[in-house]
């Protein structure tokens, strides 16, 4: 009876209550009935009927939750059907519309087994988180698009399969406002949940955020590059419609691999994000083009391996955007120093970025001198809600949507720190089955160390199940 009553808690309520008494008040939402005393009065011949009515109205919500938690826990006994980016390769190439069709389903039947298992985390976490109105409202996201997934009919035709991505865009836009949302809920929570207990739910839901995105992203992009093919095949205009194409004609398949990079090229991506980060802190502290630090690139220049850039790109620019603000900053008398500094030379020490590429593996090291990272910080660098990172992630006030990619930065300030960009270059990292490790050396600067499979064999780093506690 107890495991029937644990079901049913809302986000929030944690499954070790005392008594099922207990359990059922919360699962109910019951909260004590209390009175203005001003107007007590006033009120006391309606509040039986209120009474009734609201017991009536926790009856049938408790009624609901447990239907709804019997649905959720069809799909948290599923474990996610993981790849692999070389899987996801080879599937793209010789793309017809029967492979096409199954994508959509795969991904179709996916989606809901990943988000059933994260909202299955929001009922881990104790009472006090999941009434925070942040995490509700992710909770609320969530919930809904795990239902309009699992409701979608089965796709059997290519205009089915082009509302199945409208489907998925629309959860994508949607969901841009998680991370924010996500960041201002652990933030409040940062005095009333444990700092390793909040971190392992950020880690699940952020590594699990982006296997979700990926699926989805793949399939929209490889919907989009054969429709592309097959309207340049047909002698379509863009303005033109498939409306009358009941399918692809007989033999029609085209190559592509969506937002897969077979042989994507590192220090191409690496010259790319110093570009960027160079031109950001420039025009914040106004200063000419060419003035930040420059970015030296050395070892195996011409190195190459399987990866999706977007998520290479942020890793990068998140190291180089870091060292670039420590070094200006720890510099900065530089800019008016002309002795130190003669006109027409470099104004700050260079940052190198070391390529070495094995067989299995792609490691790229980022050396800077901005003095090294401060004995008191870096315990908690890669934490969430530690009380040093509480504060920055309060500035997710200022911002509604963030992707966490590279070509969104330009619409937030670099001087404002989320202290989210290191934790979450990790997770991109981990979920490919790699790694950033960060290394100070005091007075000096700071190395810091991305590793990554270098041939796309390695399955996606996700767990179904919530992670022990340690």
């Amino acid at each position: 009876m107890l495991k029937h009553i644990q079901a049913v808690l809302p986000p929030g309520t944690t499954r070790t209550a005392a008594c099922p008494a207990v359990a059922l008040l919360h699962a109910a939402n019951y909260s004590p009935l209390r009175l203005n005393t001003t107007v007590a009065s006033s009120s006391a011949s309606s509040s039986g009927s209120h009474l009734r009515s609201s017991q009536a109205q926790s009856g049938r919500s408790l009624q609901q939750k447990f239907y709804e938690n019997r649905i959720l826990d069809r799909y948290t006994s599923q474990e996610p059907k993981k790849v692999t980016l070389r899987q996801l390769v080879l599937f793209g190439r010789q793309l017809t519309e029967d492979k096409l069709i199954a994508s959509a389903n795969y991904v179709r039947s996916e989606l809901p087994v990943r988000l059933a298992h994260r909202i299955s985390d929001f009922q881990f976490l104790p009472y006090i988180a999941g009434t925070n109105p942040h995490l509700k409202m992710v909770y609320d996201l969530y919930w809904r698009a795990f239902d309009e997934f699992r409701k979608f009919p089965p796709v059997k035709t290519l205009d089915d399969n082009r509302r199945f991505c409208d489907n998925v865009k629309k959860n994508l836009l949607e969901h841009s406002q998680v991370i924010p949302q996500l960041g201002m809920g652990v933030s409040e929570c940062a005095d009333l949940v444990s700092p390793d207990e909040i971190d392992r739910f950020m880690n699940q839901m952020l590594i699990s955020r982006i296997s979700r995105r990926t699926l989805g992203e793949q399939h929209i992009v490889l919907s989009d590059q054969f429709d592309d093919d097959l309207r340049a095949h047909l002698g379509l205009r863009p303005s033109e419609s498939f409306a009358q194409l009941g399918a692809a004609p007989k033999g029609f398949a085209t190559q592509r691999i969506g937002i897969v990079r077979a042989d994507c090229n590192v220090a191409q991506i690496i010259h790319e994000c110093a570009q960027r980060a160079a031109g950001i802190y420039e025009d914040a502290y106004h200063l000419p083009p060419g003035s930040a630090p420059q970015v030296l690139v050395e070892g195996h220049t011409h190195a190459t391996f399987m990866c999706i850039p977007a998520h290479f790109s942020y890793i990068i620019h998140e190291l180089l955007r870091n060292s670039m603000s420590h070094v200006m900053r720890r510099f900065a008398g530089r800019l008016e120093d002309k002795e130190v500094h003669p006109v027409g030379g470099p104004l700050f020490p260079p940052i190198r970025v070391t390529i070495c590429s094995s067989h299995n593996d792609i490691v790229v090291r980022v050396s800077d001198e901005s003095g090294g990272i401060s004995p008191d910080v870096l315990p908690y660098i890669w934490s969430f809600t530690h009380p040093l990172k509480a504060k920055r992630l309060h500035n997710f006030h200022a911002i509604h949507r963030m992707e966490a990619r590279i070509d969104e930065v330009d619409s937030v300030s670099p001087l404002v720190s989320f202290g989210f960009g290191l934790p979450m270059s990790r997770v991109y990292a981990k979920y490919w089955g790699g790694n950033v490790n960060v290394h100070s050396l005091p007075g000096y600067g700071v190395d810091a160390y991305v590793q990554l499979p270098r041939l796309g064999n390695v399955v996606e780093n996700i767990s179904a199940r919530r992670s022990p506690q340690t």
